[in-house]
């Protein structure tokens, strides 16, 4: 165990607050940030929190709901939940904020906050920035409430309900009804269990779902390569449409197709481009990505008749970027994608009808709806892994970035490092104990030399 944290830059990650559990994020943090936060807000406004199914997690947001009350703050109490559940449910009932505690796809044992405005809209840097400054002269910018006037915590039930019931109305059930759709849905042992069955089968979808009850948390990312791996098997096994795997705070999802076989971010982005209904009769308006996405599908997207705007993959700023711009579609290379006439954040649950709604529509697979995209020239090299690292090799790809000050994105299954006009993503085989290097530059010769380089560095892990 280690002394108090005295400043919170040591747990401020790329604008979220991320740490182990008692080791650096101790209660007594998770309460001074409640304090922190809850005093950004007026005496007696509201805020909903909610938090992932593990114990250190549930830890920590009492740590942190003690420090809200005692500002005077009330706190609407979602207990397990999704993130998108919580951003829906600050929306629904006009909170002035809230705060998510979850695992998510982090390294290892981490568990982060994320902040999130009255618009269900993460908190940008610089507002993150506020509270880290704010707990260095702690408690100096600190309002304590008069007993009588400290917030109450109120639970708030059949939430959930209204939230399903909310998805549903966003697509044809009657259409997607008479696809006969049958899908295989990972929920990663999280709060997704509770949700994600009931919804696919309310829309009339068979569904083999895995992994819907709580586990103890484990060194191993979640979902783990393993679970992947079954969720593809079962696919095949099963003759299912279509398999996916939540990330465990609901906010994505990784898709495999009918064979078993992992669809990209890009050709998720280029099947939505194509085929949604919506995003089709939006065209001239702006479509936001980040700035690494592949040079031959930005072609296809303004192509299609969309200008593009490139935006860093900060807290909240897609989700900013949509509202200024009157965008059609954000999407991040993180997996997550933003549909402005549901609402400005990522929900893997929406993601899902979308695509459902896409399959039923074109009666037809969805290998064979993005087979015939266009693909960039990639430079690739496989590295064999031995099976006893296999669930841990993400964990440990993350600290071979960390350690070599690589820009990378998680893409829960994959790293996408990020060089100067060369990118290339790093992913674990669904078929073999191995793993993938794909390279990508408008410069072959940027590619062949970046992966070699990787290659060597990785061969060491």
């Amino acid at each position: 165990m280690c002394a108090r944290v005295q400043n919170l830059d040591e747990l401020n990650k790329n604008g979220r607050i991320v740490g182990r559990a008692n080791y650096i994020f101790t209660p007594e943090i998770a309460s001074s940030i409640g304090s922190i936060h809850g005093s950004s807000f007026q005496l007696d406004e509201t805020i909903v929190i909610g938090r992932d199914y593990h114990n250190d997690s549930r830890m920590l947001k009492r740590g942190y709901t003690s420090g809200v009350m005692s500002t005077g703050v009330n706190v609407l109490n979602l207990s397990d939940c999704t993130f998108p559940l919580l951003e829906f449910t600050i929306r629904r009932f006009g909170a002035s904020g809230g705060a998510y505690f979850s695992g998510g796809h982090l390294y290892s044992e981490d568990v982060g906050i994320r902040f999130v405005d009255a618009g269900g809209i993460e908190l940008s840097l610089g507002e993150i920035q506020k509270i880290v400054d704010s707990y260095r002269n702690f408690p100096a910018q600190i309002r304590r409430a008069e007993p009588r006037r400290i917030g109450r915590i109120i639970a708030i039930p059949q939430t959930q309900d209204v939230y399903i019931k909310s998805l549903e109305q966003f697509v044809n059930k009657k259409q997607i009804k008479e696809a006969r759709l049958k899908i295989v849905v990972d929920c990663s042992f999280s709060p997704t269990g509770k949700i994600t069955p009931i919804l696919i089968n309310e829309i009339g979808v068979e569904v083999i779902a895995l992994n819907t009850h709580y586990r103890e948390r484990s060194l191993v990312p979640v979902p783990s390569i393993n679970s992947i791996k079954n969720t593809a098997d079962i696919v095949k096994a099963s003759n299912s449409h279509l398999g996916v795997c939540f990330d465990v705070d609901g906010s994505r999802i990784l898709v495999v197709d009918e064979n078993g076989l992992e669809i990209s971010y890009e050709n998720l982005l280029m099947l939505f481009i194509a085929y949604d209904e919506k995003i089709q009769k939006s065209r001239n308006s702006t479509v936001i990505l980040t700035p690494s996405i592949s040079p031959v599908v930005k072609s296809f997207i303004e192509e299609s008749g969309h200008p593009i705007k490139l935006v860093e993959n900060y807290p909240g700023e897609l989700s900013r970027q949509i509202r200024q711009e009157r965008a059609c579609l954000a999407a991040s290379e993180s997996l997550k994608f933003y549909f402005p006439h549901y609402a400005p954040f990522s929900d893997g649950n929406y993601i899902l009808l979308k695509i459902l709604a896409i399959l039923a529509h074109q009666k037809d697979l969805i290998s064979s709806l993005t087979i015939g995209f266009p693909k960039g020239i990639k430079v690739n090299k496989s590295i064999p892994v031995s099976a006893k690292i296999i669930e841990t090799i993400h964990n440990r790809l993350i600290e071979f970035a960390d350690e070599h000050e690589l820009k990378y994105q998680d893409i829960i299954n994959e790293l996408k490092i990020i060089g100067e006009d060369v990118y290339v993503n790093i992913k674990i085989a669904l078929n073999r104990n191995a793993i993938l290097l794909s390279a990508e530059s408008e410069d072959k010769n940027k590619s062949v030399k970046m992966i070699n380089n990787l290659s060597k560095m990785i061969s060491k892990l």
